[in-house]
């Protein structure tokens, strides 16, 4: 019974950390996200050997108009290099039904960008997120941000 105890306490407690790496998150203009404003995100990799799961963190209001958002992410290299991705988020399903969480009329999502990736390359990584969205200035993004979480 003890050890239940304990490791439910073990499970608890572990939730209240954040174990991301890196961690940035950045407010959108409430007026509206223009295509060419991006959302700059810089970090430092110093190992090699770490593995990382990188995630898009988005927050919306309730009244966004669409079901999904196209997101441009321009990775900058310490080498001076590039990668370019284009990110579908599907933000509600069919009906119109969020699959984000939220209280109120804002509204959260988790989206996988990388799962289990490696840098290949020691030093400072640049990364510019801008929309896709054929509306500009795009309404109803409030937040937008980055994380890298390592794996086990």
């Amino acid at each position: 019974m003890r050890f239940i105890v304990l490791f439910l306490s073990a499970c608890l407690l572990s939730s209240c950390f954040d174990f991301s790496e890196y961690s940035k998150s950045v407010e959108i203009n409430s007026l509206g996200w223009e295509s060419f404003d991006a959302a700059t995100f810089e970090w430092d990799i110093a190992s090699l050997e770490k593995r990382y799961d990188c995630i898009v963190d988005l927050r919306h209001e309730g009244s966004y108009p669409y079901s999904n958002l196209y997101l441009f992410l321009d990775l900058e290299y310490p080498n001076g290099k590039h990668r370019i991705d284009t990110l579908e988020c599907t933000l509600a399903d069919k009906r119109g039904n969020w699959y984000g969480t939220g209280l109120g009329d804002m509204i959260d999502h988790q989206i996988e960008h990388h799962k289990g990736i490696q840098f290949p390359l020691h030093g400072h990584y640049k990364l510019e997120i801008t929309h896709g969205m054929r509306h500009d200035p795009l309404v109803g993004i409030s937040d937008l941000g980055y994380r890298l979480e390592v794996t086990e």
